[in-house]
């Protein structure tokens, strides 16, 4: 579990709790204790995983652009959490694997060279762009619990070119910072088991390694193609789950 929670999050900023939390509830964990327990894995791996890329490509595209798609992101976080009260499931379920499966298929379009939804020519995002698509995942995690960096990463990959192995440090920080706010609130209520997360940490580490240094090493074109892929495959899971909601 911790080699391939690693993995994702070194090579596509995917925290890991995707994987981890249903692997523990799976196991007979409460599935309150298994959130908590993934969400400190989670805070762990990612902050690893940024100091990972930062040793292989350095601060890319700037300090300033971290910080403020973390701000955004905290913003949207407390609008997220707001909003959960006041909306209905099914509908945001389905608008989220919609926007998802769009912007999925969009970069792997890029990837392969078609062109068929417009080509997508390489420029330095703005800097609204990072607090935009840091109060949009921030919001989302806000709704779903979802970390959210990687969503900002198939963002400025879809709509600005940004190859991904660029943009990962700025997912990973945002996916630390949702993480960590979670974090403190199971952590307080005694609901992660720290003994695991221990346990699961050295395979995770070598998972983040590699994964980091893939995603350096493969082709920007291969590497759009697998991100957009594996949210593609996540993008139609919870339009479906919506759509079924709503019948």
């Amino acid at each position: 579990m911790g080699l391939l929670a690693g993995l994702l999050n070194g090579l596509i900023a995917l925290g890991g709790g995707v994987l981890i939390t249903p692997l523990l509830v799976a196991g007979g964990v409460n599935p309150q204790v298994a959130v908590g327990t993934s969400l400190a894995a989670v805070t762990l791996l990612s902050t690893i995983g940024f100091c990972a890329h930062l040793f292989f490509d350095g601060l890319s595209l700037g300090f300033v652009p971290i910080a403020t798609t973390v701000v955004g992101g905290v913003i949207g976080s407390l609008i997220g959490s707001k909003l959960l009260a006041r909306i209905t499931p099914r509908w945001m379920l389905m608008l989220f694997g919609a926007f998802q499966i769009f912007v999925a298929v969009r970069l792997i379009d890029h990837g392969l060279g078609l062109a068929l939804l417009g080509t997508v020519n390489p420029v330095d995002p703005p800097l609204w762009a990072f607090i935009g698509f840091g109060m949009f995942a921030g919001t989302l995690s806000g709704i779903f619990g979802v970390g959210g960096g990687a969503l900002v990463l198939l963002g400025l990959a879809a709509f600005y070119g940004v190859p991904v192995g660029e943009g990962l440090a700025i997912a990973l920080a945002l996916n630390v910072t949702n993480a960590l706010v979670g974090l403190i609130h199971h952590a307080r209520a005694g609901r992660v088991l720290w003994t695991q997360v221990t346990v699961l940490l050295p395979t995770a580490v070598i998972g983040v390694v590699i994964g980091a240094a893939l995603a350096h090493a493969l082709p920007v074109d291969i590497m759009r193609v697998v991100f957009g892929a594996f949210f593609l495959y996540f993008g139609v899971s919870i339009g479906r789950k919506g759509w079924a909601l709503a019948r």
